[in-house]
């Protein structure tokens, strides 16, 4: 297989579209190292091996960069089971053995970087009201869904942020499993109110982390 395929039997990628993956990754990485307002075009052209007039050509301003290097999407419909149980099960193990594991990650550079810029924060809290909350709430079985799904966010946002981020040892250091062992009964009270536990994530592991949609 040659580096011009992004995997076997896919269609040979185009030049083009290599640069601009190239540019897209640089960006990330770069965000991710110094922040927003550090990261300049041109450093970002440097670590992509590309000039200055090719992230302009591909992607115009480094807001319109950024944007689009952090942009996420959380497949709410594919993780949502009609087991209340089983679907929370899904959301933490999605959250926490993928899109928030990876540093440089559309998701995990976007928190990064919501932590010293202002346009970031603007555009996390525009991103997960859209992405978790309002899927969320649609899912929840109770008068005050949308406070129930901010809150289920906001705990999930602070457990990948200390883990992954901060790397505080206690969380860093545990098994995953362990955490979501004792997480899950959290987040089960709060968007799938009444439901029973289902099988517990520590002892029979749900959604594979290697095959989460969306990763």
């Amino acid at each position: 297989m040659t580096g011009s395929r992004t995997q076997a039997g896919a269609e040979p990628e185009r030049k083009g579209e290599r640069t601009r993956r190239r540019i897209m990754e640089a960006a990330r990485r770069k965000f991710a190292e110094v922040g927003y307002e550090r990261a300049t075009i041109r450093a970002i052209a440097a670590e992509a091996g590309v000039d200055k007039a090719s992230v302009i050509q591909y992607f115009g301003t480094k807001q319109e960069l950024f944007r689009e290097a952090v942009r996420w999407h959380v497949p709410i419909e594919e993780l949502t089971t009609p087991d209340p149980a089983r679907t929370v099960d899904n959301y933490l193990r999605a959250m926490l053995s993928s899109w928030a594991a990876d540093p440089d990650s559309p998701m995990a550079v976007l928190l990064r970087t919501s932590m010293t810029s202002e346009e970031a924060a603007e555009l996390l809290r525009r991103h997960v009201t859209k992405e978790t909350v309002e899927r969320v709430a649609a899912n929840v079985d109770a008068p005050d869904a949308r406070l129930r799904a901010a809150l289920s966010g906001a705990m999930m946002f602070g457990i990948a942020t200390q883990r992954y981020l901060l790397r505080m040892p206690d969380l860093a250091e545990a098994d995953l499993d362990d955490v979501l062992r004792l997480a899950a009964p959290l987040f089960r009270a709060l968007i799938a109110p009444g439901s029973e536990p289902g099988t517990e994530p520590g002892a029979e592991p749900g959604t594979d982390p290697e095959t989460v949609p969306g990763s």
